[in-house]
């Protein structure tokens, strides 16, 4: 599956609520494993004329002196806006071909302030 074509962005910058990243970060566990943040909400407006809250999916990890950390930009995921569910997520092989990317690029882990996404 292909990401979703945008043709508008409605929101550049927004939040969602408790209930959704909590739902978020339980369908990337389940779906893609652990080490991804969905961050950086907008809302578009997608080809077909759905609604959609576009987030990018960060690569995070917990480090030694129990610090959430961040890789970057990895992957996005698209949640539909009137039913809520996953409508895209960038697959495990890309996430993971992205993730060497970054590293082979020298991109060193950066702190990530606790829920401010």
């Amino acid at each position: 599956m292909q990401d979703p074509s945008v043709i508008k962005i409605l929101q550049k910058q927004g939040e969602i609520n408790d209930e959704l990243d909590y739902a978020l970060m339980n369908y990337l566990i389940q779906n893609r494993g652990l080490g991804f943040t969905a961050c950086q909400p907008s809302l578009v407006e997608l080809e077909n004329g759905k609604k959609a809250i576009k987030m990018n999916l960060d690569h995070t990890f917990i480090d030694k002196d129990n610090q959430l950390r961040g890789l970057g930009i990895v992957g996005k995921i698209y949640v539909e806006l009137d039913t809520l569910q996953v409508i895209y997520c960038t697959t495990i092989e890309d996430l993971e071909n992205n993730i060497k990317v970054l590293k082979s690029a020298g991109i060193e882990p950066e702190i990530r302030p606790k829920g401010k996404y």
